[in-house]
């Protein structure tokens, strides 16, 4: 009796040591992304006990990107950081205003068998000033992290995964711009491109996702899953967000987002409104089940999907 006592408070003891390490990777999908959203917006403080008021300055950014990177390494995902210098959109303000400079964050889950090819996933981090950017864009950042959480536990991935987190989308593309070089200059083999911006309102409470801008060669993969999983999805060819990087670079590119082009979109966004209680999780895990479902597709059925259509 005394030695199964003694087990049982070893096993406790190891628990407690070890929890702070693995525990998030072991949470429930919708408490996960609750918790990065929670961080993000100023609603509550890490371990480092920083509270996030914006996402704006180099300041907050930086400690969004070690919040970030924290995350990346619970998922077995090493953290690289590109540093970028961009001019301003008209030279001749670049006599009176510094460069952009800005810092995007990614990493690599790599294929299990050998492929050139990357699926991108992106997200901006940042946030206007003054403004918490909980929906506009935490949900996009913790619908990446649901995805990846999924992802990890594929065994027969037959492409890499790139995730990546934009810095100053809020200054006109700035960091996807520079990222889409980026993979140009080292020739990364972009197999597609998917990014999540505003994925955490649903004012009608119909489930509905914008397609933004999807190539016809992935949108058959987004339609399937949106058809199985009874998700009413439509397409639109505006908006200014990231996705609009990768197109100009001519990549296969989709943007997934709240129904932003029906006006269905969070009326707090570039508020200090876009709080943290404005999100709605339930719209967000259906969203990011979704696209999880639609990047396994791709990652290991695509040749199969091919041979089938």
């Amino acid at each position: 009796m005394l030695r199964t006592l003694l087990i049982f408070l070893l096993l406790v003891f190891l628990l407690g040591i070890w929890y702070p390490i693995f525990g998030q990777q072991a949470q429930d999908l919708s408490f996960t992304q609750q918790d990065i959203v929670a961080y993000l917006s100023g609603e509550k403080t890490a371990n480092d006990r920083h509270l996030l008021k914006a996402r704006t300055t180099a300041a907050e950014r930086r400690i969004a990107r070690l919040y970030l990177q924290g995350w990346m390494e619970e998922l077995q995902v090493k953290a690289q950081e590109h540093d970028y210098l961009q001019p301003n959109l008209h030279p001749a303000m670049d006599f009176l205003l510094a460069p952009y400079r800005g810092t995007n964050l990614y990493g690599i889950l790599p294929a299990h068998t050998e492929s050139p090819e990357y699926v991108i996933l992106g997200a901006h981090y940042d946030s206007k000033l003054g403004c918490p950017g909980a929906v506009d864009n935490a949900t996009g950042i913790a619908l990446i992290f649901g995805v990846l959480q999924k992802l990890v536990r594929i065994e027969q991935r037959r492409k890499n995964v790139l995730i990546v987190f934009f810095d100053q989308e809020e200054e006109e593309l700035i960091g996807s711009t520079a990222f889409a070089q980026f993979l140009q200059r080292e020739e990364y083999d972009v197999h597609s491109v998917h990014t999540f911006d505003m994925v955490g309102w649903d004012g009608d409470g119909n489930g509905e996702v914008e397609l933004g801008a999807p190539s016809p060669f992935l949108l058959p993969f987004y339609e399937k899953q949106a058809e199985r999983l009874n998700i009413p999805v439509y397409i639109s060819r505006g908006g200014s967000t990231d996705y609009q990087s990768f197109l100009k670079a001519g990549y296969e590119v989709i943007g997934v987002n709240e129904a932003v082009s029906k006006g269905d979109f969070s009326p707090y966004k570039d508020t200090p409104e876009d709080t943290y209680d404005r999100v709605n999780f339930s719209y967000l895990k259906q969203v990011t089940n979704f696209v999880s479902a639609t990047i396994s597709d791709l990652i290991t059925k695509e040749d199969d999907y091919y041979e089938s259509n």
